[in-house]
């Protein structure tokens, strides 16, 4: 509107409760209120229930378009033209059940036969952004077990037809729907025990250039093994193993860069989602929820010594540390980094790369009190194993310089667990002949927190608190 010789008086039932403007495609809830679509589509995102009755309201509930009311409002712009009132165009409408079991079936048809449009995947796509119905209604018709089969056909394809175009874009759009829809956790171990071809094909797009179909992947291959048998993530192909620190390595050097591959997103008739360009945010929360997958899948492998020793042939210690050397503060990722170093610090190889690397023994140190109790912890227990293990003059030397001393000396003054404290001491004891040479430090005050007991010193340290 833009008229500035009078105020124009809108009609109040025109008005979304929620973004107090005119509605451009008025829906009624199941509560029966009215509200814009795209108004209650954000709100329901966030909050399940009725912005006006508080009515508990589904976020895959029905949305009815009011027609009657629609059409009032464009009655009114119209007769309200040639005082500055745009006209409100006629919206589309989304589309329902029918649209999304016709691309089932036609996805069906693709997969199995090699038969109906080649455009399905992408259609699917768009259904799948619409809402939640549409995406429970693909699980119901097992799309993401077509969808697995499908990437595996197309990385067969791709060997025998090395550079085939159309099987790379069809590879891509499967990957991406199977982010969007996910698998569930009841149907991920029968999926891996009904085709073995899988983890082969999955560690083909690993060692691939696409960068955002390894954060795919990766996310796929943490649902597909989070609750299968043990003797699975034990004998993981070692290319899956080089595949994830190989993608971690590029996260690390490709931190504030946006990667070309995001701008390949599918249009939504959804207003929320049509004409939505992919921002730097989309792209960072896929590399994220990667990078979660893949330290979750280290861990969890990591705790078998033969996949210790190949993760420390594939320079994971290095990369782990740089990754947390350039962590942007996410309290998990510390977390899980954290613990899958102190796993690798078992091997002799292991903490000799944590103590070739410049900033090994120094971000550990940094991150103790500094993250949680679980990351103290794993801080504490690689601290623990290098020293005990790797007792050169040299080690001794540089957790003085990086302030390793020290942390230890805070532990045992600060309020924290028990079991903290004692593997504080015990590095501290262990140390203190060649500790004590240093003028830097207090011999009186490191006796003293060594001799003192830890009621002793929590109650020192809460008398400095309360002062």
């Amino acid at each position: 509107m833009d008229h500035e010789d009078e105020e124009i008086e809108i009609p109040s039932y025109f008005i979304c409760p929620i973004s107090l403007d005119i509605m451009k495609d008025p829906v009624i809830a199941v509560s029966g209120i009215t509200y814009d679509r795209e108004s209650i589509f954000k709100w329901l995102e966030e909050v399940s229930s009725c912005p006006v009755t508080k009515q508990p309201i589904p976020s895959d509930s029905d949305l009815t378009p009011n027609h009657t009311l629609r059409r009032l409002i464009q009655h009114w712009c119209v007769e309200n033209a040639t005082r500055g009132v745009e006209r409100i165009p006629t919206p589309r409408d989304p589309p329902g059940k029918p649209d999304v079991f016709e691309e089932i079936k036609n996805l069906k048809k693709f997969v199995e036969k090699g038969l109906g449009r080649e455009d399905t995947l992408k259609k699917l796509e768009v259904l799948a952004m619409e809402g939640e119905t549409n995406r429970r209604l693909m699980y119901e018709a097992d799309v993401h077990r077509s969808l697995i089969l499908f990437v595996v056909k197309c990385t067969r394809e791709q060997e025998e037809e090395e550079g085939q175009p159309r099987i790379k874009v069809q590879l891509d759009e499967s990957l991406r729907l199977l982010h969007l829809l996910g698998v569930p956790l009841h149907d991920a171990r029968t999926i891996l025990m009904e085709n073995d071809q899988i983890l082969d094909s999955l560690s083909l797009v690993l060692n691939q250039q696409n960068f955002l179909n390894k954060a795919y992947t990766i996310v796929l291959l943490r649902n597909l093994t989070v609750n299968t048998s043990s003797h699975i993530v034990e004998r993981l192909n070692p290319e899956i193993l080089k595949g994830i620190i190989g993608f971690l390595k590029e996260v690390v050097s490709s931190f504030n860069r946006t990667s070309p591959n995001v701008s390949d997103t599918a249009q939504s008739s959804n207003p929320r989602l049509r004409n939505k360009e992919p921002s730097k945010l989309d792209y960072s929360l896929v590399i994220k929820q990667a990078v979660t997958a893949a330290l979750m899948i280290l861990l969890e492998t990591s705790s078998w010594s033969g996949n210790r020793i190949n993760l420390v042939d594939l320079g994971a210690v290095s990369q782990l540390i740089e990754l947390e050397i350039s962590s942007t503060g996410d309290k998990r990722a510390t977390e899980l980094v954290l613990g899958v170093l102190s796993r690798l610090c078992c091997c002799t190889n292991g903490r000799a790369d944590i103590l070739a690397h410049g900033g090994g023994l120094a971000i550990v140190t940094k991150r103790l009190l500094g993250v949680s109790i679980a990351a103290d912890d794993r801080a504490l227990s690689i601290l623990s194993t290098v020293s005990k293990f790797s007792p050169e003059k040299a080690v001794v030397e540089e957790m003085v310089c990086v302030g390793t001393v020290e942390k230890l000396c805070t532990v045992l003054r600060v309020d924290c667990g028990l079991s903290l404290k004692e593997k504080a001491k015990e590095i501290l004891r262990d140390h203190f002949d060649e500790w004590k040479k240093f003028p830097c430090f207090d011999v009186t005050l490191l006796t003293k927190l060594l001799n003192s007991s830890h009621e002793d010193l929590l109650a020192e340290f809460h008398s400095q608190v309360n002062v």
